[in-house]
C-alpha cells in the first residue's frame, strides 16, 4: 500500500472512530445497530470500532436496548469517569483549578487570589499546587488525567497560537508557559485566551449548547469576548479576534492600559469601575476613606443596598457595556450573548442598563434575535473551558488513536 493510500485509509478510520465515539458520548448508551443506522457505516465497520473502543476502556457494554424482535441488543455505554481533565483559569488577579470528568461535571475545584501579572514564577508554582490539590480531592492519579488546559488573560500569538501576547503582561515576556508547565507534568498542556475558553465552555456545557452563533464576554480586570460562529471559535487572521474591551466608545475618553483612548475596558473593566467609585466618593466627601481597599464585590453589595454612587456607576457601566454589545450584534448577529466574570454579580442592576443601551443602538431585527444573559456556569466557566480544551484536542480524529491507546504523551 502506498504511503498516500495508507494515510487516506487511516484518515477515514479516524473519522469513523470519532463519529462513533461522539455518538456514544452524546447519548450515554447506544446499540451497535443504532450506530449503523445513524452513521450509515457498515455493520462490520461498527463492530470493529466497537471492539477498539471497548478495549480502550472509554466504552463498556452495559444493559440492553429495546428489541423489535429477537434478542435485545447490548448497549455500548460511555464511561464518563474513566478519565478526567484539568482546567486552570489564570486570571490577572486569581488562579482557579478544576478537575472535570468527561461529562462536564466538576469533581473538585480550588481557587486563590494571586497577582499573576507581576509574578510569573509564583503563578506557575501556584498552578502546580492547585493541580495537585484538585487531583487529590478528586482521587486522581496522573494516569487518570488526559491533560491540562490553561486559560490566560491575554491574546495568543505564534504560528500555532500557543504563546502569550505580553503587551499586558510584560513580566511574562520570556516565559514559555506550555514548556514550563510540562517539565513537571506527564500529560499534554494546552492554552487559550480566557474569553475563548468561556465561550467553549458555554457551547459545550452551558446555555450555548443549542446555539450556532454566540459570544461570551468576560468582565474582569480586562474585558474580552470569545466568538463562536457556525459552532467554531472565531480567532481572526492572527488570533486576536474578540478583543471587545479595546473597541473605542469615546474618542476623547481616558487612556486605556493598551495605550489607546476611550476603550470600553477603560469604562467597564473592574479597576476602572473601582476608580470611578473612589473618585465620586471623594468628590462628594473629600474626607471619605474606606476601611479597606475597595474590591468590586464591595461596590456591588453597596449598590444593591441602595448606595446612590455605586448604583449610578453600575448603571453607567451597563450602559457603556451595552454600546459595545450593540456594535457586536450589528457586526456579527449572534443568537446569544453570555456575560461572565465579576461584574455579573450585579445582576439586573447591570443587565437592565445593558438591555436599554442595546435597544437604543441596534438594528431592530438583530436586537430582537439576540438574547443577552449571564453565564449559568458561574465563576468556574473559564476553568471549565480550559478543561474542555483537553477533550477537544484528545478526542479529535488526529489524536484519537493515541488517546484510545492510553498514550497522551504522543499528543504533544
Amino acid at each position: 500500500m502506498s504511503n498516500l493510500k495508507a494515510i487516506h485509509v487511516a484518515s477515514i478510520r479516524a473519522q469513523n472512530l470519532s463519529q462513533a465515539l461522539n455518538l456514544i458520548w452524546q447519548q450515554g448508551a447506544i446499540s451497535r445497530a443504532a450506530i449503523v443506522r445513524q452513521t450509515e457505516m457498515s455493520a462490520t465497520t461498527v463492530s470493529a470500532i466497537a471492539n477498539e473502543l471497548l478495549n480502550s476502556g472509554f466504552v463498556s457494554e452495559s444493559g440492553t436496548g429495546q428489541s423489535s424482535g429477537g434478542r435485545p441488543p447490548i448497549l455500548l455505554t460511555f464511561n464518563y469517569n474513566f478519565r478526567h481533565v484539568i482546567g486552570v483559569d489564570m486570571g490577572a488577579t486569581h488562579i482557579t483549578a478544576v478537575a472535570m470528568n468527561l461529562q462536564g461535571t466538576v469533581t473538585a475545584r480550588r481557587s486563590t487570589k494571586f497577582d499573576v501579572v507581576s509574578d510569573p514564577d509564583g503563578a506557575i508554582h501556584t498552578i502546580h499546587a492547585l493541580i495537585e490539590d484538585v487531583s487529590s480531592r478528586a482521587n486522581l492519579s496522573a494516569d487518570d488525567i488526559l491533560g491540562l488546559g490553561v486559560t490566560i488573560p491575554s491574546p495568543l500569538t505564534g504560528h500555532h497560537l500557543d504563546q502569550l501576547t505580553t503587551i499586558y503582561m510584560p513580566k511574562w515576556e520570556h516565559v514559555n508557559l506550555i514548556a514550563t508547565l510540562r517539565r513537571h507534568l506527564p500529560y499534554p498542556v494546552y492554552i487559550d485566551n480566557d474569553a475563548n475558553a468561556g465561550a467553549i465552555a458555554e457551547k459545550w456545557w452551558g446555555q450555548g449548547r443549542n446555539h450556532n452563533h454566540l459570544a461570551y464576554i468576560k468582565l474582569g480586570v480586562g474585558v474580552g469576548s470569545g466568538l463562536i460562529l457556525n459552532n467554531e471559535i472565531y480567532r481572526g487572521s492572527g488570533g486576536t479576534a474578540g478583543e471587545i474591551g479595546h473597541t473605542t466608545i469615546n474618542l476623547n475618553g481616558p487612556t486605556c492600559r493598551c495605550g489607546n483612548q476611550g476603550c470600553m475596558e477603560a469604562y467597564v473593566g473592574v479597576n476602572a469601575v473601582i476608580d470611578q467609585v473612589v473618585q465620586r466618593k471623594l468628590a462628594a466627601i473629600p474626607t471619605w476613606q474606606p476601611e479597606k481597599p475597595l474590591v468590586i464585590d464591595d461596590i456591588i453589595t453597596l449598590a444593591q443596598a441602595g448606595d446612590p454612587i455605586c448604583r449610578s456607576i453600575i448603571r453607567s457601566t451597563g450602559a457603556y457595556l451595552g454600546i459595545a454589545i450593540a456594535n457586536l450584534i450589528n457586526l456579527f448577529n449572534p443568537q446569544l450573548i453570555i456575560l461572565g466574570g465579576d461584574l455579573t454579580a450585579a445582576a439586573d442592576l447591570l443587565l437592565d442598563a445593558v438591555h436599554l443601551s442595546v435597544e437604543e443602538r441596534t438594528m431592530f431585527k438583530a436586537a430582537r434575535e439576540a438574547t443577552i444573559t449571564t453565564s449559568e456556569l458561574g465563576e468556574d466557566a473559564v476553568a471549565i473551558g480550559g478543561a474542555t480544551l483537553v477533550i477537544q484536542h484528545t478526542f479529535a480524529p488526529a489524536h484519537l488513536f493515541s488517546t484510545l491507546a492510553g498514550n497522551p504523551q504522543k499528543l504533544q
